[in-house]
């Protein structure tokens, strides 16, 4: 799902919200939106953008590490954690 960022198929803000729960934090922006996700090992930064049918779609995601000094996690790792979070 977060590996289509920035393609016509990518999830609308709704899908993610309905796949991730609500966010820790959202931001609206004009024509944009900003969603943020704390898991226990990675944030999760997304951002979106509308389309021409003023869809808002996932344009970028970004992983980070929730330490100082600690690597960032994969995409995938972030998105695993998500998943288990959900499950729980």
């Amino acid at each position: 799902m977060l590996n289509s960022a920035g393609r016509a198929d990518a999830p609308t803000q709704a899908e993610i919200v309905r796949a991730f729960g609500p966010a820790d934090i959202e931001r609206q922006d004009g024509a944009g939106a900003a969603l943020t996700y704390r898991f226990n090992n990675c944030a999760l930064l997304l951002l979106f953008a509308a389309d021409a049918r003023s869809a808002m779609r996932l344009a970028q995601s970004h992983p980070s590490a929730r330490r100082s000094g600690e690597a960032a996690p994969s995409l995938d790792q972030c998105a695993s954690e998500a998943d288990a979070r959900r499950r729980s």
